[in-house]
């Protein structure tokens, strides 16, 4: 079963050589190909890891040995369920792509194929020194498809992305270095590093928790260091929005489970992180509030949902963290359908801007009904993958902090409430409904089903991927 993990990483990569050869028009089908075949073996791994138990399926091979640097893939029961949401998204994606992504359709979809792969080895890497190498091609890529593809302001928004990335990835590979430095047997395999994590001096500890914290703060996005989100959403293509929410802010949050698990001292300080998420999810909810463009409200939203799903982890209870990683996988999935939504409201009426928007249900009823379902997924209606994530976390950190572990719930009742409203005035408010200058695709109208029925079956289904996590 080793073959499982390399060909789920580097198949996107290897698509990739075939765009040079092939027609421009041509180079989406050998993207959206790549990820329906790892689609399918991603379903493949899930199944069998779950089945036989974790960390069942490993795959190593020796490259700088002498300083603990192998090529080392692993598939535990955390990286199962962020291998399973970015599989999800990154064929949704690919889906809608040509509907979206009108120039330069090569370098898209070579940019499209390096993240896929990027992001799904990071996820995977059994060492640090993959999980770096993976989140660096990753966000250079992200940055290009933002640059090139993006809206008006995109070399701002683009510039912007790149410094806070630039930040965040120097953080977290001076962390990297001092956890290497400070082990007893000096490697970078993450199981083994864990292992040793007791033998790791405090101040070294310490030293490493403030570093990784910075990088996964930026990342998640937290407040004070999410202010590049909306910017980069606002502008980025629409396929660029639903892997940048729904895969890439995960980084952040699978990074701050392994720092749990590579640093004891993280314990220690996990109810300050705890505060700090919860108020990044009510500050970010108060802001959104104010938003007229509707990326950027969808934007805002990321920000809230991640800080609920932090919470879950930094409470380091076992419902708080299957919460947590339930969340993000929800959160995933949901937000792109948003994200599509968004797309597709813009290329049918040239704009995002609420004001602007009306009676959206007379003539596009698919992108209202959309639009409302994510909404209920949102904010956890029963029966969607929203509510299980939100459910646990917060029994989870009600068993931890007491009243204030449920707090930031009152976050999700007004980004609720609000995206309600929004919802009735863009969609269903028909007194002055506008005409559409064209109507989406079969694509977006399948790509929408499919993140549908995810958030569905994972609503009703949870043992499918939470099994692992036993009380």
């Amino acid at each position: 079963m080793l073959w499982f993990l390399p060909i789920i990483v580097f198949l996107p990569f290897v698509f990739a050589i075939p765009l040079f050869f092939i027609p421009e028009k041509q180079s989406f089908l050998v993207s959206t190909g790549s990820s329906l075949i790892v689609l399918a073996i991603v379903f493949g791994a899930a199944w069998f890891g779950l089945s036989q138990g974790f960390p069942l399926l490993s795959f190593q091979q020796g490259y700088i040995q002498n300083l603990g640097i192998n090529l080392d893939l692993e598939l535990t029961r955390y990286s199962n369920i962020f291998m399973v949401m970015s599989a999800i998204v990154l064929f949704a994606s690919a889906l809608v792509a040509g509907s979206f992504i009108k120039e330069s359709q090569r370098i898209y979809n070579l940019l499209f194929l390096l993240t896929a792969g990027a992001t799904l080895g990071v996820f995977l890497a059994g060492n640090l020194f993959l999980f770096y190498l993976f989140w660096e091609i990753s966000e250079v890529a992200m940055f290009f498809i933002i640059y090139i593809f993006g809206g008006y302001d995109r070399r701002y928004a683009a510039i912007k992305f790149l410094i806070y990335s630039i930040v965040a990835s120097l953080f977290l590979l001076l962390g990297i270095l001092v956890i290497y430095s400070g082990l007893p047997t000096q490697t970078f395999n993450i199981a083994s590093v864990i292992s040793q994590s007791s033998s790791l001096p405090q101040a070294t500890q310490l030293l490493a928790l403030l570093l990784l914290s910075v990088a996964f703060l930026i990342k998640i996005p937290s407040f004070p260091f999410h202010n590049w989100l909306p910017d980069a959403h606002t502008e980025a293509p629409t396929t660029g929005s639903m892997i940048l929410a729904g895969i890439l802010l995960k980084f952040g949050g699978y990074g701050l489970i392994l720092m749990f698990l590579m640093l004891p001292i993280a314990s220690t300080y996990a109810l300050p992180l705890a505060a700090l998420f919860g108020f990044s999810a009510l500050y970010s909810a108060m802001v959104a509030i104010r938003q007229e463009h509707l990326k950027r409200l969808i934007a805002y939203t990321s920000i809230v949902d991640m800080g609920i799903a932090s919470l879950g982890i930094a409470s380091q209870s076992t419902f708080g963290i299957a919460g947590g990683l339930y969340s993000m996988l929800s959160h995933g999935i949901i937000i792109s359908l948003l994200f599509l939504v968004a797309g597709a409201l813009d290329e049918a009426y040239g704009t995002m801007l609420i004001a602007r928007l009306k009676g959206v249900v007379k003539n596009i009823p698919m992108l209202a009904y959309g639009f409302v379902f994510g909404v209920f997924a949102l904010v956890g209606i029963p029966l969607t993958s929203g509510f299980i994530g939100d459910l646990l976390v917060f029994i989870g950190a009600f068993g931890v902090y007491s009243v204030g572990g449920i707090v930031p719930l009152a976050a999700i009742l007004i980004i609720g409430a609000f995206m309600f409203f929004v919802a009735e005035r863009v969609f269903f408010s028909t007194s002055k409904a506008i005409e559409p200058f064209t109507n989406p695709g079969n694509d977006i109208k399948v790509s929408m089903v499919f993140l549908s029925a995810a958030t569905v079956i994972l609503g009703i289904a949870p043992f499918l991927l939470l099994s692992p996590f036993a009380v």
